[in-house]
């Protein structure tokens, strides 16, 4: 067994081996030449694969425009008769006629993204630029030609949103 003072005589005699060890490694020159940086050869290379792709040229994901209509309008609702973009349908059928006739006019119901002032505004101005005639009344008419559409806007769950039936000739 090691006492202390024998440990104390004995720890330098255990290091200075790996020491000098270590110290000679470290003199002796390596059979490697050192790399320079003017030794490296150019390699030129292209665009990264990924740096070239576009998200409009994505085949598996097209948007639509955010200001598309939400829903298709169906039938014979007038061409060039304007909507609020964004605006989203929610309902459409026939016009019920007297028992026994055919129904002659169909409508459909949106959602418009303004409220309900601001909507009629919005209908009279775009619709009198699209060539269309108002009679105004608690319902709005709009005539061009044969062609009719009765408007009716009712106020919509938020003041930023209202809700529209737009009725119009079957063909």
């Amino acid at each position: 067994m090691l006492t202390g003072s024998r440990v104390a005589r004995f720890a330098p005699a255990c290091v200075a081996p790996v020491a000098l060890a270590a110290g000679w490694a470290c003199a002796v020159p390596s059979d490697r030449p050192a790399l320079d940086e003017n030794d490296l050869d150019t390699v030129v290379v292209g665009q990264p694969a990924d740096s070239i792709l576009r998200p409009d040229d994505d085949v598996r994901e097209q948007r639509a425009p955010e200001a598309e209509l939400g829903g298709r309008i169906p039938g014979a609702f007038p061409d060039g008769f304007p909507v609020p973009d964004a605006s989203t349908v929610v309902d459409f059928g026939d016009v019920a006629a007297e028992e026994g006739e055919p129904a002659t006019a169909e409508y459909v119901g949106l959602l418009l993204p303004l409220g309900a002032p601001d909507a009629r505004e919005w209908l009279l101005r775009e619709a009198q630029a699209a060539g269309w005639r108002a009679t105004l009344g608690e319902s709005m008419t709009f005539r061009r030609g044969e062609e009719w559409v009765e408007v009716t806007i009712e106020p919509g769950a938020t003041p930023d949103n209202s809700a529209a039936r737009f009725e119009y000739t079957k063909p």
